[in-house]
Protein backbone atom coordinates (compact mmCIF):
# COMPACT_ATOMS: atom_id res chain seq x y z
CA UNK A 1 0.00 0.00 0.00
CA UNK A 2 3.07 2.38 0.71
CA UNK A 3 4.51 1.55 -2.88
CA UNK A 4 3.24 3.73 -4.93
CA UNK A 5 4.48 5.22 -8.05
CA UNK A 6 5.80 8.34 -5.58
CA UNK A 7 7.89 5.64 -3.29
CA UNK A 8 11.58 6.30 -3.17
CA UNK A 9 13.58 4.43 -0.57
CA UNK A 10 14.19 7.61 1.42
CA UNK A 11 10.03 8.14 2.22
CA UNK A 12 9.78 5.44 4.52
CA UNK A 13 11.90 7.03 7.28
CA UNK A 14 10.70 10.51 6.67
CA UNK A 15 7.31 9.42 7.28
CA UNK A 16 8.36 7.55 10.44
CA UNK A 17 10.30 10.58 11.62
CA UNK A 18 7.60 12.94 11.07
CA UNK A 19 4.86 10.65 12.32
CA UNK A 20 7.20 10.03 15.43
CA UNK A 21 7.53 14.31 15.42
CA UNK A 22 4.03 15.27 15.43
CA UNK A 23 3.24 12.66 18.58
CA UNK A 24 5.92 14.18 20.56
CA UNK A 25 4.79 17.85 19.83
CA UNK A 26 1.22 16.88 20.35
CA UNK A 27 2.27 14.69 23.92
CA UNK A 28 3.91 17.69 24.72
CA UNK A 29 1.06 20.13 24.37
CA UNK A 30 -1.40 17.42 25.95
CA UNK A 31 1.32 17.83 29.28
CA UNK A 32 1.29 21.38 29.09
CA UNK A 33 -2.38 21.34 29.52
CA UNK A 34 -2.30 18.92 32.41
CA UNK A 35 0.31 21.15 34.15
CA UNK A 36 -2.38 24.08 33.38
CA UNK A 37 -5.19 22.20 34.87
CA UNK A 38 -3.38 21.39 37.38
CA UNK A 39 -1.95 25.01 38.61
CA UNK A 40 -5.55 26.21 38.56
CA UNK A 41 -6.99 23.31 40.28
CA UNK A 42 -4.11 23.66 42.88
CA UNK A 43 -2.62 19.88 42.56
CA UNK A 44 0.56 19.78 44.11
CA UNK A 45 3.42 19.36 41.18
CA UNK A 46 4.61 15.91 42.35
CA UNK A 47 1.61 14.26 41.54
CA UNK A 48 1.67 12.16 38.36
CA UNK A 49 -1.23 13.68 36.07
CA UNK A 50 -3.78 14.50 37.85
CA UNK A 51 -2.95 11.65 40.51
CA UNK A 52 -6.90 10.48 39.90
CA UNK A 53 -6.67 7.06 38.43
CA UNK A 54 -9.52 7.51 36.60
CA UNK A 55 -8.42 11.10 35.35
CA UNK A 56 -5.03 9.56 34.44
CA UNK A 57 -6.38 6.60 32.57
CA UNK A 58 -8.09 9.51 30.52
CA UNK A 59 -5.17 11.69 29.29
CA UNK A 60 -3.39 8.18 28.89
CA UNK A 61 -5.86 6.74 26.49
CA UNK A 62 -5.70 10.17 24.36
CA UNK A 63 -2.35 10.38 24.62
CA UNK A 64 -2.09 6.76 22.79
CA UNK A 65 -5.36 7.78 20.27
CA UNK A 66 -2.80 10.82 18.95
CA UNK A 67 -1.35 8.22 17.04
CA UNK A 68 -4.08 8.16 14.74
CA UNK A 69 -3.75 12.05 13.55
CA UNK A 70 0.05 11.69 13.45
CA UNK A 71 0.25 8.75 11.02
CA UNK A 72 -2.04 10.06 9.10
CA UNK A 73 -1.01 13.62 8.28
CA UNK A 74 3.05 11.91 8.01
CA UNK A 75 1.15 9.45 4.79
CA UNK A 76 -0.42 12.32 3.25
CA UNK A 77 2.47 14.65 3.63
CA UNK A 78 5.20 12.86 2.76
CA UNK A 79 3.97 10.28 0.92
CA UNK A 80 1.08 11.90 -0.42
CA UNK A 81 -0.83 8.92 -0.71
CA UNK A 82 -4.42 8.59 0.87
CA UNK A 83 -5.07 8.63 4.54
CA UNK A 84 -7.65 5.84 3.73
CA UNK A 85 -4.91 3.40 2.51
CA UNK A 86 -3.93 2.79 6.26
CA UNK A 87 -7.41 0.89 6.64
CA UNK A 88 -7.45 -1.48 3.98
CA UNK A 89 -6.46 -2.35 0.45
CA UNK A 90 -9.61 -0.92 -0.86
CA UNK A 91 -8.33 2.52 0.84
CA UNK A 92 -11.41 3.16 3.30
CA UNK A 93 -12.59 1.21 6.85
CA UNK A 94 -14.70 -1.26 5.50
CA UNK A 95 -17.37 -0.35 7.74
CA UNK A 96 -19.90 -3.50 6.80
CA UNK A 97 -16.81 -6.26 7.50
CA UNK A 98 -15.76 -4.33 10.77
CA UNK A 99 -19.26 -4.67 12.55
CA UNK A 100 -19.20 -8.13 11.34
CA UNK A 101 -15.83 -8.82 12.95
CA UNK A 102 -16.96 -6.94 16.27
CA UNK A 103 -19.71 -10.13 16.81
CA UNK A 104 -17.40 -12.38 16.52
CA UNK A 105 -14.87 -10.54 18.58
CA UNK A 106 -17.17 -9.69 21.27
CA UNK A 107 -18.04 -13.96 21.46
CA UNK A 108 -14.58 -14.75 21.18
CA UNK A 109 -13.45 -12.09 24.20
CA UNK A 110 -16.59 -13.43 26.03
CA UNK A 111 -15.47 -16.95 25.81
CA UNK A 112 -12.06 -16.54 26.47
CA UNK A 113 -12.76 -14.76 29.97
CA UNK A 114 -15.17 -17.08 30.81
CA UNK A 115 -12.10 -19.65 30.11
CA UNK A 116 -9.89 -17.07 32.30
CA UNK A 117 -12.34 -17.54 35.30
CA UNK A 118 -12.64 -21.73 35.44
CA UNK A 119 -8.81 -21.85 34.92
CA UNK A 120 -8.34 -19.18 37.88
CA UNK A 121 -11.02 -21.42 39.66
CA UNK A 122 -9.67 -24.64 39.07
CA UNK A 123 -6.13 -23.91 39.82
CA UNK A 124 -6.31 -21.57 42.53
CA UNK A 125 -8.99 -22.44 44.27
CA UNK A 126 -10.28 -20.54 47.14
CA UNK A 127 -9.02 -17.29 45.77
CA UNK A 128 -11.19 -14.53 44.50
CA UNK A 129 -11.30 -13.69 41.24
CA UNK A 130 -11.17 -9.86 41.68
CA UNK A 131 -10.25 -7.36 44.35
CA UNK A 132 -12.33 -5.13 46.82
CA UNK A 133 -15.15 -3.05 44.47
CA UNK A 134 -14.10 0.42 44.30
CA UNK A 135 -18.06 1.87 44.40
CA UNK A 136 -20.52 2.78 42.31
CA UNK A 137 -20.10 6.40 41.43
CA UNK A 138 -16.29 5.54 40.82
CA UNK A 139 -17.18 2.11 38.52
CA UNK A 140 -19.39 4.35 36.78
CA UNK A 141 -17.25 7.14 35.74
CA UNK A 142 -14.36 4.27 34.88
CA UNK A 143 -16.94 2.76 32.50
CA UNK A 144 -17.90 5.78 31.05
CA UNK A 145 -14.29 6.57 30.53
CA UNK A 146 -13.39 3.17 28.96
CA UNK A 147 -15.97 2.98 26.38
CA UNK A 148 -15.67 6.44 25.18
CA UNK A 149 -11.77 6.32 24.62
CA UNK A 150 -10.19 2.63 24.78
CA UNK A 151 -11.82 2.50 21.10
CA UNK A 152 -9.65 4.97 20.09
CA UNK A 153 -6.54 4.25 21.44
CA UNK A 154 -6.95 0.31 20.59
CA UNK A 155 -7.48 2.13 16.80
CA UNK A 156 -4.47 4.35 17.31
CA UNK A 157 -1.64 1.03 17.81
CA UNK A 158 -3.50 -0.69 14.82
CA UNK A 159 -3.41 2.42 12.61
CA UNK A 160 0.28 2.88 13.63
CA UNK A 161 1.54 -1.05 14.10
CA UNK A 162 -0.62 -3.25 11.98
CA UNK A 163 -1.25 0.06 9.41
CA UNK A 164 1.29 2.34 9.17
CA UNK A 165 4.97 0.21 10.71
CA UNK A 166 3.66 -3.04 8.27
CA UNK A 167 3.53 -1.08 5.37
CA UNK A 168 6.47 0.93 5.88
CA UNK A 169 8.53 -2.37 5.81
CA UNK A 170 6.79 -4.29 2.96
CA UNK A 171 7.51 -0.66 0.85
CA UNK A 172 10.87 -2.11 0.08
CA UNK A 173 10.09 -5.50 -0.78
CA UNK A 174 8.55 -6.44 -4.65
CA UNK A 175 8.28 -9.53 -6.60
CA UNK A 176 6.82 -7.55 -9.60
CA UNK A 177 7.79 -7.73 -13.23
CA UNK A 178 9.59 -4.46 -13.11
CA UNK A 179 11.25 -4.61 -9.72
CA UNK A 180 13.13 -8.54 -10.89
CA UNK A 181 16.35 -6.81 -10.97
CA UNK A 182 19.20 -9.27 -10.35
CA UNK A 183 21.26 -9.35 -7.74
CA UNK A 184 21.40 -8.44 -3.62
CA UNK A 185 18.58 -5.70 -4.61
CA UNK A 186 16.44 -8.57 -5.93
CA UNK A 187 17.01 -10.54 -2.70
CA UNK A 188 15.61 -8.24 -0.73
CA UNK A 189 12.94 -7.26 -2.11
CA UNK A 190 11.99 -10.53 -2.46
CA UNK A 191 12.15 -10.95 1.62
CA UNK A 192 10.77 -7.83 2.53
CA UNK A 193 7.92 -8.84 -0.20
CA UNK A 194 6.86 -11.46 2.24
CA UNK A 195 4.43 -10.56 5.34
CA UNK A 196 6.96 -12.49 7.43
CA UNK A 197 9.03 -9.35 7.96
CA UNK A 198 6.34 -6.91 8.55
CA UNK A 199 4.79 -9.50 10.82
CA UNK A 200 7.63 -9.52 12.99
CA UNK A 201 8.68 -6.01 13.14
CA UNK A 202 4.91 -5.31 14.11
CA UNK A 203 4.80 -7.73 16.92
CA UNK A 204 8.20 -7.20 18.13
CA UNK A 205 7.10 -3.45 18.39
CA UNK A 206 3.66 -4.06 20.02
CA UNK A 207 5.36 -6.23 22.08
CA UNK A 208 7.70 -3.56 23.63
CA UNK A 209 5.34 -0.75 23.71
CA UNK A 210 3.52 -2.46 26.42
CA UNK A 211 5.94 -2.27 29.94
CA UNK A 212 5.07 -5.60 31.09
CA UNK A 213 7.21 -8.83 32.34
CA UNK A 214 6.67 -12.60 32.71
CA UNK A 215 4.00 -14.54 31.24
CA UNK A 216 2.04 -11.19 30.07
CA UNK A 217 5.22 -10.31 27.42
CA UNK A 218 4.46 -13.62 26.10
CA UNK A 219 0.63 -12.90 26.07
CA UNK A 220 1.20 -9.34 24.45
CA UNK A 221 3.45 -10.89 21.89
CA UNK A 222 1.13 -13.63 20.96
CA UNK A 223 -1.68 -10.82 20.84
CA UNK A 224 0.60 -8.71 18.38
CA UNK A 225 1.60 -11.11 16.24
CA UNK A 226 -1.78 -12.49 15.51
CA UNK A 227 -3.64 -9.62 15.07
CA UNK A 228 -0.53 -8.35 12.33
CA UNK A 229 -1.36 -12.25 10.82
CA UNK A 230 -4.57 -11.45 10.43
CA UNK A 231 -4.08 -7.78 8.86
CA UNK A 232 -1.93 -9.38 6.24
CA UNK A 233 -4.54 -11.86 5.70
CA UNK A 234 -7.87 -9.81 5.57
CA UNK A 235 -6.18 -6.79 3.62
CA UNK A 236 -7.51 -4.61 6.19
CA UNK A 237 -7.08 -3.30 9.79
CA UNK A 238 -10.99 -3.94 10.91
CA UNK A 239 -10.87 -7.56 12.10
CA UNK A 240 -7.91 -6.27 14.54
CA UNK A 241 -9.42 -3.31 15.60
CA UNK A 242 -12.92 -5.46 16.68
CA UNK A 243 -11.06 -7.99 18.72
CA UNK A 244 -8.16 -5.09 20.17
CA UNK A 245 -11.48 -2.87 21.24
CA UNK A 246 -13.36 -5.49 22.85
CA UNK A 247 -10.36 -7.41 24.79
CA UNK A 248 -9.25 -3.91 26.24
CA UNK A 249 -12.64 -2.89 27.13
CA UNK A 250 -13.15 -6.34 29.16
CA UNK A 251 -9.84 -5.61 30.30
CA UNK A 252 -10.08 -1.96 31.38
CA UNK A 253 -13.78 -2.38 32.88
CA UNK A 254 -12.54 -5.57 34.87
CA UNK A 255 -9.50 -3.04 36.13
CA UNK A 256 -12.01 -0.28 37.29
CA UNK A 257 -14.46 -2.81 38.84
CA UNK A 258 -10.93 -2.54 41.43
CA UNK A 259 -10.44 1.29 40.87
CA UNK A 260 -8.25 1.09 37.46
CA UNK A 261 -4.72 -0.04 39.79
CA UNK A 262 -1.88 0.69 37.22
CA UNK A 263 -1.43 -2.47 35.18
CA UNK A 264 2.31 -0.83 34.50
CA UNK A 265 4.85 -4.11 35.30
CA UNK A 266 2.27 -6.79 35.14
CA UNK A 267 3.67 -9.83 35.55
CA UNK A 268 0.42 -11.98 34.12
CA UNK A 269 0.24 -15.64 34.16
CA UNK A 270 0.31 -18.95 32.34
CA UNK A 271 -4.28 -18.79 32.80
CA UNK A 272 -3.92 -15.39 30.85
CA UNK A 273 -1.81 -17.13 28.64
CA UNK A 274 -4.06 -20.00 27.66
CA UNK A 275 -6.81 -18.00 27.63
CA UNK A 276 -5.58 -15.35 25.24
CA UNK A 277 -4.61 -18.32 23.43
CA UNK A 278 -7.67 -19.78 22.64
CA UNK A 279 -9.63 -16.15 22.06
CA UNK A 280 -7.00 -15.66 19.02
CA UNK A 281 -7.14 -18.91 17.64
CA UNK A 282 -11.41 -18.85 18.18
CA UNK A 283 -10.98 -15.45 16.34
CA UNK A 284 -8.81 -15.86 13.51
CA UNK A 285 -10.77 -19.06 12.60
CA UNK A 286 -13.74 -17.58 12.16
CA UNK A 287 -12.83 -14.30 10.57
CA UNK A 288 -10.74 -16.06 8.26
CA UNK A 289 -13.94 -18.61 7.57
CA UNK A 290 -16.16 -15.57 7.17
CA UNK A 291 -13.29 -13.97 4.99
CA UNK A 292 -13.52 -16.87 2.56
CA UNK A 293 -17.25 -17.04 2.15
CA UNK A 294 -17.62 -13.43 1.59
CA UNK A 295 -15.02 -13.34 -0.44
CA UNK A 296 -13.22 -10.24 1.15
CA UNK A 297 -10.67 -8.55 -0.84
CA UNK A 298 -6.97 -9.28 0.38
CA UNK A 299 -5.01 -6.92 -2.31
CA UNK A 300 -4.65 -3.94 -4.44
CA UNK A 301 -5.69 -4.25 -8.34
CA UNK A 302 -1.93 -5.28 -9.79
CA UNK A 303 -0.32 -1.84 -11.06
CA UNK A 304 1.54 -4.04 -13.93
CA UNK A 305 -1.05 -6.30 -15.46
CA UNK A 306 -0.46 -4.11 -18.41
CA UNK A 307 3.35 -4.78 -18.69
CA UNK A 308 4.04 -7.33 -21.82
CA UNK A 309 5.29 -10.44 -20.13
CA UNK A 310 8.71 -11.05 -19.58
CA UNK A 311 10.47 -13.73 -21.45
CA UNK A 312 9.43 -17.13 -21.71
CA UNK A 313 5.61 -16.77 -21.10
CA UNK A 314 5.61 -15.74 -17.39
CA UNK A 315 2.73 -13.56 -16.13
CA UNK A 316 3.25 -10.42 -14.24
CA UNK A 317 2.60 -10.75 -10.34
CA UNK A 318 -0.28 -10.88 -7.89
CA UNK A 319 -1.27 -7.54 -6.91
CA UNK A 320 -0.16 -6.06 -3.96
CA UNK A 321 -0.95 -7.04 -0.12
CA UNK A 322 -1.73 -5.20 2.55
CA UNK A 323 1.20 -4.01 3.83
Amino acid sequence: MARTETHRWWKPPLTLGLAVLLVLGMTVFTLVVVELVKAIQRIPEDVELFGDPVADLAVNLLALALMIPAVMVAVRVVQKRRIGSLASVEGRLRWPWLLRCAVVATVSVAVSFGILSVLYLLSEPGEPLFGEYVGARRFALAVVVVVLLVPFQAAAEEYALRGFLMQMVGAYGSTSYGDRRPGPVAVVNRVLASPVPAILVSGLVFTVMHDYSGWATAEVALFGLAMAWLVWYTGGLEAAITLHVAHNVVAFVLSAYEGLPDPSGSIGSWQGVVATALQLGLFCLVVVWMARRARVRRTTPDPHAALPPPPGGETAGPGHDHG
